[in-house]
């Protein structure tokens, strides 16, 4: 006690305290230990972070000793409540959220750990709860269908009268189901939960305008956790077009680091997508080489960002040196996914080279401008003439 009191004089129990509550101690158990498709008992199990292109890595891992295991793991500094998958299985693997606390991962049967019970956390308590809105109405259907057939007869669903009551009985619980889950979300929407789940289980069910709604009822509180910009940069993926904001993607750059294209706010930004192998993305590299230095004197209103659509790095820097387009203030940008690029999705690339105009508030103010037509006009409003603002039809067709 007197130890905690010296500190807490020298100021720095606080800090040790908040330490400790950076930690996420996950304890499990696996009641029946085996794996599905192999015949051996499981002898460890991984965490692993999943990063905003549901690509999973593993962080740490435990033995498992009598079907138990346990990690004691700190939380990487200024990283929110986010989920975390379990691994080591070879049918699945559970996810769950790390967060200060205890989680409890209780698993019946290790041939399918997408079975587990996982508490003990508050985020980990809410996902538990709202999975029990799926549960249920599984199992309503199921107590229906008994009922059914002990009514009429196990023949009576292959009539259409039968198949027909099945079918309502099956809508009527899913639309209960789906009710009760955006019910739930809207109830704890200062929680990430809600963003992740509507992003990834409801909003595809809706109208646009709907989607953006529910976008819309997420509390502030949210608004710099990952799952809100990813939910966010998926409603306005929705409607991309000339003067709409464009979803904020991430730009894993050149030199390792990692930026954000609202990080360019304030600045005109040329968007060009292209990729090393791409012949007509090399036809219009002189394009840009004569762009830049044309307005290299204006960096601090206008930026060329290049995001290749290559998943070969070792392609992908080649093509920067061998073009000379490695250059000061020419930004470049890839997460090497190739065509499976979140960021490509979300600007609706399907076809290279595409290059996309944005004004300084991040919207759109082309998706059709190419070759000497685009120098010209990307000069024309750096020399203070934004002609898009009156006809924003002539900058550049809706995408």
């Amino acid at each position: 006690m007197r130890y905690k009191l010296a500190l807490a004089a020298l100021g720095l129990f606080p800090f040790f305290t908040m330490e400790a509550q950076n930690v996420c101690t996950i304890k499990g158990h696996i009641a029946k230990d085996s794996l599905r498709y192999t015949p051996t008992k499981i002898q460890k199990v991984y965490i692993n972070q999943i990063d905003e292109y549901d690509r999973i890595k593993a962080v740490d891992s435990a033995k498992v000793v009598d079907g138990n295991f346990e990690f004691n793991y700190t939380i990487p500094a200024n990283e929110p409540t986010q989920l975390y998958a379990l691994t080591g299985f070879d049918n699945g693997m559970p996810v769950f959220f790390v967060e200060p606390g205890e989680v409890k991962i209780h698993i019946p049967n290790g041939a399918y750990p997408n079975g587990a019970s996982i508490t003990g956390t508050p985020t980990n308590d809410l996902l538990k709860e709202y999975r029990s809105f799926t549960t249920r109405s599984v199992k309503e259907q199921g107590d229906s269908l008994k009922v059914l057939i002990a009514k009429h007869g196990e023949s009576y669903l292959n009539t259409e009268e039968g198949n027909q009551r099945w079918l309502s009985i099956g809508a009527r619980s899913l639309v209960r189901c789906n009710a009760d889950r955006v019910d739930f979300l809207l109830d704890h929407n200062d929680s990430p939960l809600a963003p992740v789940m509507m992003e990834r289980e409801i909003y595809y069910m809706f109208s646009n305008r709907y989607a953006e709604q529910l976008f819309n009822s997420l509390s502030p509180v949210l608004k710099d956790h990952p799952y809100y910009r990813s939910f966010n940069n998926t409603i306005r993926a929705l409607d991309l077009k000339v003067g709409n904001e464009l979803p904020d993607i991430t730009l894993p750059l050149l030199d390792g680091t990692t930026s954000k294209l609202s990080d360019y706010r304030g600045k005109y930004v040329l968007l060009d997508f292209w990729a090393s192998w791409c012949g007509p993305c090399l036809r219009e590299m002189p394009h840009l080489i004569q762009l830049y230095n044309d307005t290299k004197d204006q960096q601090d209103k206008f930026t060329i960002i290049s995001f290749s659509v290559d998943n070969k790095e070792k392609d992908w820097k080649k093509a920067i040196e061998s073009k000379g387009i490695n250059l000061e203030g020419w930004v470049h940008a890839s997460d090497l996914l190739g065509w499976g690029s979140p960021s490509a999705k979300f600007m609706g690339v399907k076809a290279i080279p595409q290059m996309i105009l944005i004004d300084p508030e991040g919207k759109a103010i082309s998706f059709s401008l190419r070759g000497e037509e685009m120098v010209r006009r990307i000069k024309q409003i750096l020399g203070g003439d934004l002609y898009y603002q009156n006809a924003p039809e002539a900058a550049g067709d809706k995408k």
